[in-house]
Parts: structure tokens; C-alpha cells; sequence
């Protein structure tokens, strides 16, 4: 049981994006920038939902490698790319359909909302600095009807009833949340903060 900890936070809010509040078809296009593990559960969620275009940005390969393994048809590397929304255009013929930001990174999120086209839904569920204030081209977001939204843990449904779904997706293995979390004995507490800091996991829990 150890393992389904994070359920009631990181994963419900990234896999809860997507199956509660987007809810892409399969023909359509999502961007996830931040692949850490909202935005890895946010991916697995898409890959269940058959989502054919599920496009990963981040800082580091490693992640985006893993994105891949867990159902990103496209990686980004956005250190080494100068222009990341005509690369997302011409990935998608225009513009992505979605776009979540689990960064909470105010660039970031200026970038989605512009990389999505006509119609499209941009989804911040990174926590922001307080204060801060995002900038759109208040015209092309008007003529193409586009759509920028708040997510708080994405549950529809209550907790109690969307976390028992999760712990049912992973066992049919739909949501193998084992490749993101690593469950250490309560006696090793410090080498699972370290490995949480290094990066090597993304979730830890302690048991025992």
C-alpha cells in the first residue's frame, strides 16, 4: 500500500487534469511541460486515454526518456530549443489542442497559452510565486477563442472515490506509478530525502 502515498496529491492532480477536467480524445494533441511527477502522471492518464499526440518539454533528458517510456509520442528539451511554440506548431499542424503547465513557471505558462491553437485549452496546475502576473495577446486569444484555466487537484469526484480509481488503473497497468516511486524502510529516511533531492526518484515513502 506504501506505494499509492502520493496518490492523494501529485498523481491525482496530473492524472486528475486530464481524465477530469480536459478530457482529451484520442484524435487530439496535449502538451505537458514539467515532467516531474504530476507531469509524468499526466502522461500515463493521456497514454490510458489513447491520446495520439502527447508532446513532454522539460530541462532534462533523463525525465523526458522516461516520458517517452511511459507514453510521449514527442519530447522537448526546451534548454536547447529557442523556440519551443513553432516547434510545438509544427509538431501539431498549428497549435496543440491542450496544454497543461506543471511548472508554475510564469514563462512557461505564457508559452502554452500561446502554443495552443484555435479553440485550445491551456491548464496551469503548477503553484505560481503569489503576486505574479502572466501577459497574452488579449486579440489572438479572443479570435481564436482560446481557453486558460486554474487546476486544483483535479477531482471531480471526491477523493475518496477518484483515488480508489487511480489504485485500479495501476493494477490493471494502465498507471505504473512503481517506475516513479520507491518505498525505502523507515530506517533509511535520509537516503530517500537524498534521492528525492537528487532527482533519482520523484516520489519517496517510508514504511515499517
Amino acid at each position: 500500500m506504501a506505494i499509492f502515498a502520493p496518490l492523494g496529491c501529485g498523481f491525482q492532480t496530473g492524472a486528475g487534469t486530464i481524465l477530469n477536467v480536459l478530457r482529451p480524445q484520442s484524435q487530439q494533441s496535449l502538451v505537458i511541460a514539467g515532467i516531474g511527477g504530476v507531469g509524468l502522471a499526466a502522461v500515463m492518464a493521456a497514454k490510458y486515454l489513447g491520446v495520439q499526440q502527447i508532446i513532454a518539454i522539460d530541462l532534462v533528458d533523463e525525465r523526458l526518456q522516461l516520458a517517452q517510456e511511459l507514453g510521449a509520442t514527442d519530447v522537448i528539451n526546451s534548454k536547447g530549443n529557442h523556440d519551443v511554440v513553432q516547434s510545438i506548431k509544427s509538431l501539431t499542424s498549428g497549435g496543440a489542442d491542450f496544454a497543461v503547465d506543471c511548472t508554475g513557471v510564469v514563462p512557461v505558462i505564457e508559452m502554452l497559452i500561446e502554443c495552443i491553437g484555435p479553440r485550445g485549452v491551456a491548464a496551469t496546475v503548477g503553484v505560481p510565486p503569489a503576486g505574479k502576473k502572466i501577459q497574452v495577446d488579449p486579440l489572438t486569444f479572443l479570435l481564436e477563442n482560446k481557453t486558460y484555466v486554474g487546476v486544483i487537484e483535479a477531482v471531480i469526484l471526491t477523493t475518496r472515490q477518484f483515488i480508489p480509481q487511480l489504485m485500479e488503473l495501476h493494477r490493471s497497468g494502465d498507471f505504473p506509478i512503481e517506475r516513479l516511486c520507491k518505498v525505502y524502510p523507515i530506517d533509511q529516511l535520509e537516503t530517500a530525502l537524498a534521492d528525492l533531492k537528487s532527482g533519482s526518484v520523484k516520489f519517496s515513502s517510508c514504511s515499517g
